[in-house]
Order: structure tokens, then sequence, then C-alpha cells
């Protein structure tokens, strides 16, 4: 008695189609994840910028004011 290659396996036509659409959820969720840590970097380099910049102005101002006496 022969027993095919096939016999015992089940296979699942729509499976292809659930993985691939797995994984563009899961690709499409990692983008959002990476856009949202990009805004953060600019966020936080935008902020550093101002207080190097208030700093620098209070550390000006410090230095004209204690010119003048």
């Amino acid at each position: 008695m022969a027993v095919s290659e096939t016999s015992g396996k089940i296979y699942d036509v729509g499976e292809y189609g659930r993985l691939d659409t797995f994984i563009k959820e899961q690709q499409s969720e990692m983008d959002k994840i990476d856009l949202e840590k990009s805004v953060q970097t600019k966020k936080i380099i935008q902020y550093s910028i101002i207080l190097v910049g208030v700093s620098a102005s209070l550390f000006y101002f410090k230095y004209l004011v204690s010119k003048k006496k």
C-alpha cells in the first residue's frame, strides 16, 4: 500500500493571507513608533537649543550689568 507524500498534512489556504496582513500591521505599528521617537527627538533638540539660548542670554546680561558697575 503506497502512502502519498501529502497524507496527514493539513493545508490552510488562507494562512498566507493572514500572515501577510499580520506582517503589514506589525510594520505599520513599528513605523508609527519610529515616527513618535523622531518627533520626541526633534522636541528634545528644540528645547535644548532654547535652553542654551536662554542661558547664554542670561550670562551675557550678567556680563553687561557687571561691566556697568
